[in-house]
């Protein structure tokens, strides 16, 4: 009684949800913000190569996943003296030029599933220069092209139920996505359109022919406190919406010490979400926890989990020379210090 109890809910909340919110959520949009706006395709001095793979609701029968695999690179004038600091790998800087993107993705939720393809072109226009050692302000344009394959697969419904269409419906959608992104050392502000075409989806009389997909609407900004050389402080936000939906916002502060970040965040509706990550080198790792205090759907689950792997390519030299050194000096420094006290302790006189 108590999973027909959940399957009733969770086909509700599904319903509800399909109105307002037909792209997956992401937790970490800081760490990979080009899932969200094409303009940020080669907005970083190296090529970042992401891996995402969300869980949310886990141990709850159908309830929605998403993986997603991203690149991008600038094409134009390229960084090599960049200075290290606070957290450089997770830094915006002075890229100017042109930008390219990719990324491959797999949304299933329930009986449906959305998988596809996005191509990004963005351009980036230098607004001031860098002078004095401080790094120009930068503004990028993002188009991106999707073609993706909507999916109904009948097996998710028993044999004899009405939705059981005896064969998987499916369709073939092309779409674009569109982006403005202004960003410095200090600051980034940015805004996508997704779904521009609005495309109908076309499965058949299963009682759901004709769904449009909706206009999706982001806005993210942020800004970074250096407090010294190992520690920095980034208040971010981002808000989502539909033409048909409420805003729905996350408030974020994000903490940096050397290579390892923590990030709470608060979103509508009276969630919560928890991150931690590290860099080490030119790899990257995050994970973050959603905890939802009024969803009787997601408190009995085992919660939202999302993880995201990632590599940079084309990291400069000097940006990991200087951040093994800083390493190795803070890791001396300790050495130190842990000699110094167990000396201190066996002084008796």
């Amino acid at each position: 009684m108590r999973n027909i109890f959940i399957s009733l809910i969770f086909i509700f909340t599904l319903h509800i949800s399909a109105k307002a919110q037909q792209l997956p959520l992401y937790s970490q949009y800081v760490e990979n913000g080009f899932l969200l706006n094409p303009a940020m395709a080669g907005s970083r001095i190296y090529t970042p190569v992401r891996l995402t793979i969300r869980q949310q609701w886990a141990g709850i029968d159908g309830a929605p996943e998403t993986q997603a695999l991203s690149i991008h690179r600038n094409f134009g004038d390229r960084c090599s003296t960049c200075d290290a600091v606070g957290n450089p790998l997770a830094r915006r800087t002075n890229q100017k030029g042109v930008g390219m993107g990719a990324y491959i993705f797999n949304d299933k939720n329930a009986a449906f599933s959305r998988t596809g393809i996005q191509l990004s072109y963005a351009y980036h226009l230098e607004l001031n220069r860098q002078y004095y050692g401080k790094r120009g302000t930068r503004l990028s344009f993002g188009l991106g092209g999707v073609f993706y394959q909507y999916k109904f697969d009948h097996n998710y419904y028993p044999p004899g139920d009405p939705l059981n269409t005896g064969a998987d419906l499916v369709s073939y959608i092309p779409d674009a996505n569109f982006g403005i992104y202004l960003y410095n050392d200090k600051y980034f502000i940015g805004t996508s359109i997704a779904h521009l075409f609005e495309s109908s989806v076309k499965m058949g009389d299963a009682g759901f022919k004709n769904d449009i997909m909706l206009r999706h609407y982001y806005f993210t900004a942020g800004y970074t406190f250096n407090i010294n050389n190992q520690v920095a402080l980034e208040p971010s936000a981002i808000v989502r919406r539909t033409i048909d939906s409420e805003n729905y916002i996350d408030l974020t502060a994000k903490l940096y010490v050397r290579s390892f970040w923590l990030a709470l965040s608060y979103r509508s509706n009276e969630q919560f979400v928890g991150m931690l990550g590290v860099n080490f080198a030119k790899y990257y790792l995050g994970y973050s926890y959603d905890y939802y205090s009024n969803n009787l759907l997601a408190q009995n689950s085992n919660g939202t989990h999302e993880i995201t792997f990632g590599i940079n390519l084309d990291v400069p030299k000097t940006m990991i020379r200087d951040i093994m050194r800083r390493n190795r000096n803070e890791a001396a420094k300790t050495r130190r210090k842990i000699r110094q006290k167990k000396t201190n302790n066996f002084m008796f006189f």
